[in-house]
């Protein structure tokens, strides 16, 4: 399934509703639906906040994402037109540093990774892709 949303932080609900729904439909849990979430919240606020608008043209002003589930498997695909960023590169946060002392973001993206099985980066022309995959627990392999 592939979803459209212009990049507008309104919007980002609309999209998780929409891929909630997806998700409950196929049978897929809450706790991975949250992870969903998150996952959503971050890379869609990052293309958000961080795209440089100015670089494209405003038809392009979408983010697109496509979901697919497969053997157990759930993939999420983000695409969008803003500037080069591979958020994968980002280096993680230092957790045992004091609240006060850490730099104001990296924990999302930090997240986002402790969540996905596997995760990649490709610049394909002018679009920032990045794949994520989650593994869908069964009674078989648990949580």
């Amino acid at each position: 399934m592939r979803l459209f949303i212009p990049r507008e932080h309104a919007r980002v609900d609309d999209l998780n509703a929409s891929l909630e729904a997806v998700l409950a439909n196929n049978g897929v849990s809450p706790a991975i639906q949250g992870d969903v979430r998150l996952i959503v919240e971050e890379l869609a606020s990052n293309a958000i906040e961080h795209g440089d608008l100015a670089r494209v043209e405003a038809e392009e002003h979408e983010l697109c994402v496509d979901i697919a589930i497969r053997e157990h498997l759930l993939t999420l695909e983000f695409r969008e037109s803003g500037a080069p960023f591979n958020p994968l590169e980002q280096p993680p946060p230092d957790l045992d540093a004091d609240i006060l002392d850490r730099p104001t973001g990296g924990l999302g993206l930090h997240l986002v990774r402790q969540v996905s099985e596997q995760a990649t980066y490709q610049r394909v022309g002018n679009y920032n892709v990045v794949r994520l995959t989650l593994r869908i627990p069964t009674e078989e392999t648990g949580p």
